[in-house]
């Protein structure tokens, strides 16, 4: 009888670990998300406070990411994880002393946000390239549908949490249960087994740190199915992450009319989308080609955003009443979530097969690097245009091109963008 690798079984004690202490920090993090900008408010009233702390959520990450990704093929990637927790738990729990004492102040609240972002970013790329190493490649895309909905699940539970803890027992409990969470993530990813040559032949230095790093974006753009992939996910980027973060809000509070309450809620349809299409790729379409996965997602959003943007028109917004336009726009984004899964699962599959482990923390760094990089620009444009063109046709124009982007996108990638090789 023939012995079969842990790798082979996907719930075997690695991944079982490595998902638990994902669950476990999320939705501490989920938690904290609702709570601290609650508290920013509360405290000094100001958008001006609140937007600094989100640039501290970002910058430093993404200043980071060059950094994460050499380190994280140079060190045990397991290691970076666990410190990476324990780091930010420890964090967290000083805020909580702080706040239990009463001597927070915002500086303190930023100056930590600046260092947990960069521990966000060492984690990340140490985490996301780990993955391939303890699953097998034929379990990979259930373990990235396990993993979406972890992800799902603390984005659902966690800031409703957050908001009730927060309004019942203050900040300083909130600071306390994600430091302890943090600190639970660590405690039980130290039980993971993980072992995989790293590159330690050259002592680094700033030429050696610059020539890897460069190594990682050299990799994404030689590889050609590699960068087609790339290319495009660049590209939706730049379409959908500023309509959904400038426009969407723009349309459902200032034009809809939605409550505060009715637009958290339409955020909740697209997450419990998300979180039942993940589960079900992993429980029925994991063996489903990936290319027909990535058609289906990409044409199915697309067609709802298409649709939701010709409702929001105004003479045929004034056809409805208040709460059925929510329920229409609560089914349409709950479909956008469950068929935004049928892309994010296969493709992230596919950029963790084509790119080695030896390499896989610095592609990955690089490609945060490149997908961030376009979101500003795209933002800002955006915010010009709500100030110059009606809402409904900024919309509906950008489904369109996200429609033809994605038209030109599965016609001319290789098979190999879709079905990839696997890199040793």
């Amino acid at each position: 009888m023939k012995n079969r690798s842990s790798k082979t079984v996907l719930f075997e004690r690695n991944f079982i670990l490595y998902l638990l202490g994902r669950l476990v920090s999320l939705v501490g993090s989920g938690i904290q998300i609702v709570a601290i900008p609650l508290y920013i408010l509360d405290l000094t009233g100001s958008g001006t406070a609140m937007g600094i702390f989100t640039l501290l959520g970002m910058v430093p990450r993404l200043a980071a990411a060059p950094f994460a990704g050499v380190i994280g093929d140079r060190w045990n990637r397991k290691n970076i994880m666990v410190w990476t927790d324990f780091l930010r738990g420890f964090l967290i729990l000083y805020l909580a002393i702080l706040a239990f004492n009463n001597s927070l102040t915002i500086l303190t609240l930023f100056i930590v946000q600046a260092f947990v972002s960069i521990f966000d970013g060492f984690f990340g790329a140490a985490t996301g390239a780990m993955l391939p190493d303890i699953v097998d490649k034929d379990n990979l895309i259930k373990a990235n549908s396990y993993l979406g909905s972890v992800n799902s699940f603390s984005m659902i539970i966690g800031p409703v949490l957050g908001g009730l803890i927060y309004g019942v027992y203050g900040i300083s409990l909130v600071f306390l249960l994600n430091g302890i969470s943090f600190i639970a993530s660590a405690i039980s990813e130290l039980f993971i087994i993980y072992k995989v040559r790293f590159n330690k032949e050259t002592k680094l230095n700033i030429k050696v740190f610059f020539k890897e790093f460069k190594d990682g974006l050299v990799f994404i753009f030689r590889k050609n199915e590699l960068r087609y992939l790339v290319s495009f996910a660049i590209i939706i980027n730049f379409l959908l992450y500023p309509l959904y973060e400038v426009v969407e809000p723009y349309v459902l509070r200032q034009v809809v009319k939605f409550s505060a309450q009715q637009y958290g809620f339409i955020q909740t349809f697209f997450t419990v989308g998300t979180l039942i299409s993940n589960l079900l790729i992993a429980v029925m379409l994991s063996k489903m080609r990936k290319k027909v996965l990535i058609i289906i997602g990409m044409f199915s959003q697309t067609v709802m955003l298409i649709f939701f943007g010709i409702l929001i028109f105004p003479n045929v917004l004034s056809l409805f009443g208040i709460w059925q336009f929510f329920i229409i726009t609560g089914i349409i984004y709950f479909i956008i979530g469950f068929f935004n899964t049928f892309v994010n699962v296969p493709v992230s599959t596919n950029l963790q097969l084509m790119t080695p482990t030896d390499i896989r923390s610095r592609v990955f760094a690089s490609l945060e690097v490149l997908f961030q990089l376009m979101i500003p620009g795209g933002s800002v444009l955006y915010g010009f245009l709500l100030d110059r063109v009606p809402s409904h046709i900024i919309f509906l124009s950008i489904s369109l091109l996200t429609l033809l982007a994605s038209l030109i996108f599965v016609f001319i990638s290789p098979i190999e963008m879709f079905e990839p090789k696997i890199e040793e």
